[in-house]
């Protein structure tokens, strides 16, 4: 079976070039990079897609937001400047309250009206040969409708609707992310590895004003996370990047947590 590739997501400060930063983390041994339409700000998507590529980087997803959805139409262009494949949308109404975009947690009829957008894109984006994935926080396992958690309500109801699965999350809800992989099956479409501490939450304020309760991240194979297991889960899946996430620093840069990570990674025998 072969070894995943390193992968990231964010980790651009935004005082400096973004292709110069990845090109750097392209020689911490990274090969791709979640956040294609940063290739969609400045200059031409094609002559950005081939400078990313020269040093060995290839974007894997553009971005798609449930709360004001983009059209179809413009999904595939994007996609199509930026050569993905795929789509991820970040958060869902759950989200939304969690991080304090609503003051009240959504209902189940709110929620079935979401999984119902979610599915009608994905068959839409599926026709063109992208799939629209949808990435999870904490909120989808810890909030509940009619018992159930919200993601397996997710899940259960949509056909066409891929999972992102970010492990410390998962594992930040008190959930085994690896026997989540394992029941996602093949409605599993890419793998986030984050890690925290264990201790009290870290207040977070945001530009707009709200304060938010967040764990302590930490570089991945120095937490909570069951790393190594993760990465186990993800390669048996059939997954070709593990993708490192970190939403803030605490003691390591952005090149520094990277170059841990990766390391921490291939230490494990599932990244190469």
């Amino acid at each position: 079976m072969n070894k995943m590739k390193a992968a990231m997501i964010g980790f651009l400060p935004k005082e400096q070039d973004p292709y110069e930063v990845l090109e750097s983390y392209a020689k911490l041994g990274y090969s791709a990079f979640e956040g294609a339409d940063v290739l969609l700000r400045e200059g031409d998507p094609a002559e950005n897609l081939k400078r990313v590529n020269s040093f060995g980087m290839q974007p894997l997803a553009v971005g798609y937001n449930i709360w004001d959805p983009p059209a179809v139409a413009d999904v595939i262009d994007r996609a199509k400047k930026t050569g993905v494949k795929r789509a991820a949308c970040y958060a869902g109404c759950a989200g939304a309250y969690r991080f304090g975009m609503r003051n009240d947690p959504p209902s189940y009829d709110e929620l079935m009206k979401e999984c119902e957008q979610f599915d009608k894109a994905a068959e839409e984006l599926g026709k063109e040969g992208i799939v629209l994935s949808f990435h999870n926080h904490d909120a989808e396992f810890l909030q509940k409708l009619n018992g159930v958690p919200v993601i397996y309500l997710m899940a259960a109801n949509t056909q066409y609707l891929k999972f992102e699965v970010d492990c410390g999350w998962v594992t930040y809800a008190d959930y085994d992310p690896i026997n989540f992989m394992k029941g996602l099956g093949d409605r599993m479409t890419a793998v986030h590895i984050k890690d925290f501490v264990a201790g009290p939450p870290v207040e977070r304020h945001e530009p707009d004003g709200r304060v938010t309760s967040m764990p302590r991240f930490t570089t991945p194979g120095t937490g909570a996370l069951d790393l190594k297991g993760c990465l186990e889960a993800a390669q048996a899946a059939g997954m070709d990047y593990a993708i490192v996430e970190q939403d803030f620093q605490f003691n390591l840069t952005e090149a520094e947590t990277l170059r841990a990570a990766y390391l921490n990674m291939k230490e494990t025998g599932f990244v190469e």
